[in-house]
């Protein structure tokens, strides 16, 4: 058995207001998780156990790196995963917000996240 890399898939979030890093993470991985449907896992390959069969590498692209909460991605990806490896990289964006109501002009900060799905098979 060896692992092979099974999805690669892409999201992207977006926190408009106060410009948190990890708020903007979440949503990207919320936003790459649910773009995929990988029922050849399943029906396939015969992979039930997704715990102890899949692999996730995540890869993180947000204007201040330093800023990731890497074991809250783990933790956030826990539901079904928990082999599970962050790393974050410079990127992202964050271009300037607007302020509504008298409040504050806050940052916009956009983060993507690059989810990479591998699987335990046959050789």
């Amino acid at each position: 058995m060896a692992f092979k890399r099974y999805n690669i898939e892409i999201g992207q979030g977006v926190d408009v207001h106060g410009a948190d890093t990890n708020n903007a993470v979440k949503k990207a991985l919320a936003d790459a998780m649910h773009h995929c449907c990988m029922a050849g896992m399943s029906e396939i390959h015969g992979i039930l156990d997704k715990k102890g069969q899949v692999r996730l590498d995540i890869d993180v692209y947000v204007p201040s790196p330093e800023e990731v909460d890497e074991q809250m991605v783990k933790d956030y990806m826990a539901f079904m995963y928990d082999d599970v490896t962050v790393r974050a990289h410079k990127g992202g964006a964050d271009p300037e917000g607007i302020a509504l109501n008298g409040m504050p002009k806050t940052n916009i900060l956009v983060a993507l996240a690059v989810i990479t799905v591998w699987i335990n098979v046959a050789d």
